[in-house]
């Protein structure tokens, strides 16, 4: 009976482990990402992405000049 137990206990901590590590992955994630507004980056602004870049991303689209 000990066993069982035990064994209930580790599978517990260990999901919950797995759990923290997916949140505090997307926190990183979210972190991460740069915003127009305060970004020094120059370039053409791409829709698909919206980020600046080169303006050569084939399945992006740009504005018009």
């Amino acid at each position: 009976m000990r066993k069982v137990g035990a064994l209930t206990v580790g599978l517990v901590i260990a999901l919950l482990g797995v759990l923290r590590e997916l949140f505090v992955s997307t926190e990183i994630r979210h972190n991460e990402e740069r915003r127009l507004h305060d970004s020094d980056l120059t370039g053409e602004l791409n829709h698909r992405t919206g980020r600046l870049d080169a303006g050569t991303d084939p399945y992006g689209w740009y504005d018009d000049d």
